[in-house]
C-alpha cells in the first residue's frame, strides 16, 4: 500500500535553491491546483541581470502560497519593467539595490508617458510584496523596502463609481434583449421527426444480389421502366432487347443475373399486365431518386436522430462516431456540418457574444464578484436536501481563498440566478466534452474546440456587447460595460432599499464590514453624500488660536497638551482603541484613512488643515498636468472636500484658515510638494 508523501522543510529549501540557481521552477496554483512552469531565463537581457533574476526567482518561489498563477504571472511581467528601469540607470549588481533604488523607480514610473498616475501607482504597489521578500535574501541590502506613500493620493483615486439608475436600466434592458436572442438559437429544444420510425427509403434503390443498392433491384423502378418504355404492353424478350435498358430489365428479374421467359411472364402476371392494366408511373419521374440513402437528406436526419442521439456534432466527432454519416455530409452536403444542423434549427457553434447577456444578468442578480462568476462550474447548483424547491449556488473567491453559497431559491425569493445558470448549462450542452465542468465555454476559436472563457474574453465581450446595443452614459457619451462597476452599483441600490449594512455585507460576501462600507464610499451619490458627516465626539483643536500662529507651531502646542497620534490627513485619539467594527482593542487600527473622517476618535488640528490644503493643491496639479483625469481627481477629493468645507473649516476662524492655506501653498508638506514632485519627474 502506497503512503501519501508530505512535503518536508528540506524539500522546500532545496526547491528555493534550485529556483535561484536555474531560474526555472514549477508551482502548483493555490486556486486551481494546476501545476505551472515558470522560466525567468527567457528574457531579452541575457546574463546582464543574472543575479538579480536569481533573487527574484527565489522570492517568487518563496511566495508560492501567497499568489495564484494569474497574479504570479502578472508579477513576473511587472518585474521585467523594473529591470527596464535598472538598465536605464546602469545598475546591474544585486548589492547596489537599496531603498533609494525603489524611490527612483517610483519617480521613473511617474515620468512614463504611457502610464497614467493611477496605473503607475498600482504597478508599484503590486510589486511591493515581492520587493519586501527580496530584501530578506542575504545578497540584498535590508533597506530594499518600498517607501510608503510613493504615489501620494487617496485610494479612492483608483476606485470606480458605479452606474446611475438610468444607465443600469439600459444595461438590464440590453441584457434581456440579448438573452432572448441567444435563447432563440441555443435553448430551442429540437423536436425529432423520424425518431422511432422506419427509415425513409421509399425512393431509395433496393439492395441487389451483390449486396449493393441498384435501381434494377427495385420493383417500383422496373414497373416505371416497363410502363414508360413498353407502352404498358407485355412485350416478348426480343422486343425488350431492342429497347435501351431492356436487357438490364430482363436480367434484373432473376436473382442470378440471368433472366428467362418464365420470370418475365411471372412479372407480367404479378402486375396484371395481361388484362386492362392501370398504369401507376406512366409519364411520371422515376420513383427511385437515390442510388444510396446517404444522398437523401431525410435519411441523414433519420440516421442522426436514431443512431447519433439527436446531438449536433463537429466534423471530427462525426468521423469518429460514424464514418458513413461523416462521409455523406462531406460528399453530398458539401461538408457543411454547421449548415446542416442550423437548417434543423439547432447550432453547435457558441460565440462569446451568445453568453455575455447571461453573464451580465448574473452579475446584476447575484452581486457576486466578476471573477467568482467567471469561475462557476456546472455543478455549482446545490439542492436543499429537505426542500427540493430550494437551491443555492456554490462559489469560490480565489483572491480571498473563500468558498461559500448564496442565493436560496423558493417562492418568496429571487430564483433568476439559478435559472440563468441552468439555461447556460442547457445552451452549452452540445459542445461540452466529457470531464469539462466549467460553466462558461465556447468553441468559436480558430481550432473550433470547446474552451473555457478567460477574463480577457469576458472583458472584450462586454465591450462588443456595449457597442452592439449602442449603450450611452447619462451625459450622452458611449458607455462600455465594466463588470467591476456592477457590484458597487447593486450594493448602493440594496443599501438605499434596506439601509442595513450587515445585510449588505452578507450579500456581497465580505468578511469585513469596512470593505462593504468602502463600496458605498465609492458611490458619488448626492443622497449618500448628504448622510456623510462628522461624528459628534470628534475633537477640534486650535479653535481659539490667533491668526498669527502658524500651523506648524500649533501642532507642537497641541501635542504637548493632548496625547494624539498622527495619521495621513488627520490625528487620532487612540489608534489602539478603535471604535470601528471588527477592530480589536490593543491592536493598531487598520482601516483605510477615508474612514477616519466619520470616526469618533477623529482629532483635527491646524496641521491637519494644512495637510488638507496641500493634498487638495497637489491633486489639482496632477489633474491640470494630465497625470490624472478629472474623474480620478473627483474620486480622490470630492468626499474629503465635502466633509471639510461643510463641517470642519466652518468651525475655525476664517482668518486662521486663510493663513494656513497660504502657508500650505508657500511651504507644502514634502509628500505633497508640487515642486519636489516635478523635480523627480525630470
Amino acid at each position: 500500500m502506497k503512503t501519501k508523501k508530505y512535503t518536508t522543510l528540506s524539500i522546500l529549501l532545496a526547491g528555493e535553491v534550485r529556483a535561484e540557481k536555474d531560474l526555472r521552477f514549477t508551482i502548483e496554483c493555490k486556486n486551481t491546483k494546476i501545476v505551472f512552469e515558470y522560466d525567468l531565463n527567457k528574457t531579452k537581457y541575457g546574463t546582464k541581470f543574472q543575479k538579480i533574476f536569481s533573487v527574484a526567482a527565489w522570492a517568487i518561489f518563496r511566495r508560492r502560497d501567497a499568489q495564484g498563477h494569474i497574479a504570479r504571472a502578472h508579477t513576473i511581467a511587472l518585474f521585467k519593467r523594473f529591470i527596464d528601469f535598472l538598465e536605464s540607470i546602469d545598475l546591474y549588481n544585486i548589492e547596489e539595490l537599496n531603498r533609494s533604488t525603489l524611490s527612483h523607480f517610483a519617480a521613473w514610473l511617474k515620468r512614463d508617458g504611457d502610464l497614467s498616475y493611477a496605473t503607475a501607482g498600482s504597478m508599484y504597489r503590486a510589486l511591493t510584496p515581492h520587493f519586501i521578500q527580496m530584501s530578506k535574501h542575504p545578497s540584498v541590502d535590508e533597506s530594499f523596502i518600498p517607501i510608503r506613500n510613493a504615489f501620494p493620493k487617496s485610494t479612492a483615486l483608483s476606485s470606480q463609481v458605479g452606474y446611475d439608475q438610468d444607465e443600469l436600466k439600459d444595461i438590464v434592458s440590453a441584457a434581456i434583449k440579448g438573452i432572448r436572442a441567444s435563447a432563440a438559437r441555443l435553448e430551442k429544444q429540437y423536436e425529432p421527426t423520424w425518431l422511432g420510425r422506419p427509415a425513409p427509403l421509399e425512393d431509395v434503390a433496393t439492395i441487389g444480389r451483390h449486396g449493393r443498392r441498384s435501381i434494377w433491384a427495385t420493383q417500383s423502378y422496373r414497373i416505371w421502366w416497363w410502363e414508360n418504355n413498353c407502352e404498358c404492353k407485355p412485350v416478348n424478350s426480343t422486343a425488350l432487347f431492342r429497347k435501351p435498358g431492356g436487357q438490364c430489365f430482363f436480367n434484373s428479374l432473376s436473382t442470378s443475373g440471368i433472366g428467362s421467359i418464365a420470370l418475365l411472364n411471372r412479372f407480367y402476371d404479378k402486375i396484371g399486365a395481361w388484362d386492362a392494366y392501370k398504369p401507376s408511373f406512366l409519364g411520371k419521374e422515376s420513383p427511385i431518386k437515390y442510388r444510396t440513402p446517404w444522398k437523401k437528406h431525410d435519411y441523414l436526419i433519420w440516421y442522426w436522430e436514431n443512431h447519433l442521439g439527436c446531438r449536433p456534432l463537429s466534423g471530427p466527432e462525426a468521423k469518429a462516431i460514424s464514418p458513413e454519416f461523416y462521409g455523406a455530409i462531406r460528399e453530398y452536403s458539401g461538408g457543411r456540418f454547421r449548415e446542416f444542423f442550423e437548417n434543423l434549427g439547432i447550432t453547435r457553434r457558441i460565440e462569446t457574444s451568445d453568453l455575455i447577456p447571461y453573464y451580465i444578468m448574473l452579475l446584476i442578480r447575484t452581486q457576486l464578484n466578476p471573477s467568482t462568476i467567471q469561475r462557476l462550474t456546472i455543478d455549482c447548483i446545490i439542492e436543499d436536501p429537505i426542500d427540493k424547491e430550494r437551491a443555492s449556488i456554490k462559489w469560490t473567491k480565489f483572491r480571498s481563498n473563500k468558498t461559500s453559497t448564496t442565493i436560496p431559491l423558493d417562492q418568496a425569493r429571487d430564483g433568476w440566478p439559478i435559472k440563468l445558470i441552468k439555461r447556460v448549462i442547457q445552451a452549452t450542452r452540445f459542445i461540452r466534452n466529457d470531464g469539462m465542468t466549467d460553466l462558461w465555454i465556447s468553441n468559436s476559436n480558430p481550432q473550433k474546440i470547446s474552451k473555457k472563457l478567460g477574463p480577457s474574453t469576458f472583458k472584450k465581450g462586454l465591450q462588443i456587447f456595449s457597442a452592439k446595443h449602442q449603450l450611452k452614459k447619462t451625459d450622452g457619451s458611449l458607455l462600455s460595460i465594466q463588470a467591476k462597476l456592477i457590484r458597487p452599483t447593486m450594493a448602493w441600490a440594496e443599501y438605499l432599499r434596506t439601509e442595513d449594512m450587515m445585510y449588505l455585507q452578507t450579500l456581497l460576501g465580505h468578511s469585513k464590514l469596512t470593505t462593504t462600507a468602502d463600496y458605498l464610499r465609492r458611490i458619488d451619490d448626492p443622497v449618500l453624500r448628504s448622510r456623510r458627516a462628522l461624528h459628534q465626539e470628534a475633537m477640534f483643536t486650535g479653535l481659539s488660536t490667533k491668526p498669527a500662529i502658524l500651523a506648524s507651531d500649533a501642532i507642537v502646542e497641541t501635542a504637548n497638551n493632548l496625547k494624539i497620534h498622527e495619521t495621513l490627513l488627520n490625528h487620532c485619539k487612540d489608534p489602539m482603541d478603535s471604535p470601528i467594527f471588527q477592530q480589536r482593542t490593543g491592536v493598531i487600527c487598520s482601516v483605510k484613512h477615508e474612514t477616519c473622517l466619520g470616526c469618533q476618535n477623529l482629532i483635527i488640528t491646524h496641521a491637519d488643515i494644512k495637510k488638507y490644503f496641500c493634498f487638495l493643491a497637489f491633486h489639482e496639479h496632477l489633474q491640470q498636468s494630465g497625470d490624472i483625469s478629472i474623474d480620478e481627481y473627483n474620486r480622490a477629493v470630492s468626499e474629503k472636500k465635502h466633509i471639510w468645507t461643510e463641517y470642519i473649516l466652518p468651525k475655525y476662524d476664517r482668518a486662521v484658515v486663510e493663513r494656513i492655506h497660504t502657508e500650505a501653498l508657500e511651504s507644502p508638506i514634502p509628500v505633497w510638494d508640487i515642486a519636489l514632485y516635478e523635480s523627480e519627474r525630470q
